[in-house]
This record gives C-alpha cells, structure tokens and sequence, in this order.
C-alpha cells in the first residue's frame, strides 16, 4: 500500500478508536479515481487512486481517500456502515482532511451524506460513490471505479 506509514495514524484518529473499538476489516481498493470535490477544489487530477476502507466492530466505517499532493494531503470520510439494497452504504457523519500526512495537522467537520460501494470489489470492478455536505456547507463528491483486482486485505 501507498499510504502504510500513515495507517496508526488514521486508525487512532477515528471515531470508533475513541470509542474503544477495533478494526474488523481494513481494505485497501485501487482504481480510477472519476470525481474527487472538495468545495471549489477539483482535486480529481491529484486523487491518488487507491482508497483504505476500515470497518470497525461497531459498525463505524473510514474511507480514507489518498492524494499525491506533495504535502500529503488527504480526507477520511467517516460514520456508521450499513447494507443497503445488497451493497455497502456509509452514511457520513465527519470529514477529516488531513493537510500533511503527520496526522498532526487534521481538521475535522461534522457532516452529513453517504457513500455507496456498488459491486463487490473481490469479484470485479466495483463503484465507490460519495456525496456529502460539511457544517460549514462545504460539499465534497468522489467517485472511485476498483480496477477489479482483488482488495489488499490489511489485517493479514
């Protein structure tokens, strides 16, 4: 994976790791990156194209979502994890954009959306979908088509 070296840093900093839960599974899925929004950003030419999924034990799912911006830039995605309609649903409740990648320098919003895993990603390509609007009214979109090989399971 890309990312490795930032893997504790995203896992003591979500939601549930506050909570005292555990990773169930952490996932990392690459692919084509076809919308990344953030605000008036357009960071779709920077999206790095791999994504880290970690659902934990109770039910809080991060979707991590890498950048190769130089600084290391990234944004994680998080709430609960549920099935919907046979696919994979979050609906998002925070946005954490990381502005380095040292963990230090993380900002959280509380935020409200979802984010819809179309497809299983361990027999073919699969769609990542996410729409999402922070408190502050800032909106963010990401789209991810999985190149259809199968996910790196990170807990192995």
């Amino acid at each position: 994976m890309k990312f490795l070296p930032m893997l504790p840093a995203l896992l003591l900093t979500s939601p549930a790791a506050a909570q005292n839960a555990d990773p169930h599974s952490v996932f990392t899925l690459r692919g084509e990156c076809q919308t990344f929004v953030a605000g008036t950003e357009d960071l779709t030419s920077i999206c790095a194209g791999e994504v880290l999924q970690v659902v934990y034990t109770d039910s809080r799912m991060d979707l991590s979502i890498w950048t190769d911006d130089p600084s290391g830039r990234f944004f994680v995605l998080s709430g609960t994890a549920s099935a919907e309609n046979g696919n994979l649903a979050l609906a998002i409740d925070q946005i954490t954009e990381g502005k380095d990648g040292s963990g230090n320098n993380n900002v959280d919003a509380n935020a409200s959306g979802k984010c819809m895993l179309a497809g299983d990603p361990t027999s073919g390509p699969a769609q990542y979908t996410c729409e999402a609007t922070d408190a502050a009214g800032k909106t963010y979109k990401f789209a991810l088509l999985t190149d259809g090989s199968a996910p790196e399971n990170m807990l192995d």
